[in-house]
């Protein structure tokens, strides 16, 4: 077991350095790849299901309705959200696995710093 969390974590990590150097690690803003261009992205064991770019404040988590704990209206904390990339991805390092995994990333004033976090420790960051 411990072997394939290795294995998973590893494929999460490679999935993220390669979009974070595709998405916008170019000097230039005007260089870096448009959102909706990294569905197109190939990777071993990586499948893009989503890059959609999300408008100010338009996030609707999926499911949302009702009360969250807080009270307010579900989903209502995502109405603060700046504009940003959503990309979806499901992770097929090995036979066993089928990792899915979401990652956001500014659509503007990113310094280009990424952190994962998650996976119990194993992922790093």
């Amino acid at each position: 077991m411990l072997a394939n969390n290795r294995l998973g974590s590893s494929a999460v990590l490679a999935f993220f350095a390669a979009l974070v150097a595709t998405c916008a690690c170019s000097v230039s803003p005007a260089m870096a790849a448009p959102c909706e261009s990294l569905a197109s992205v190939s990777l071993p064991h990586v499948k893009i299901t989503l890059a959609e770019s999300v408008a100010p404040g338009a996030f609707t988590p999926p499911g949302a309705g009702g009360i969250d704990a807080a009270g307010a209206p579900a989903g209502a904390v995502f109405v603060r959200l700046p504009a940003f990339c959503r990309v979806a991805a499901t992770l097929v390092p090995s036979n066993d696995s089928d990792i899915k995994i979401e990652v956001w990333l500014p659509a503007s004033g990113w310094n280009g710093k990424f952190q994962a976090v998650g996976n119990g420790g194993w992922p790093g960051s």
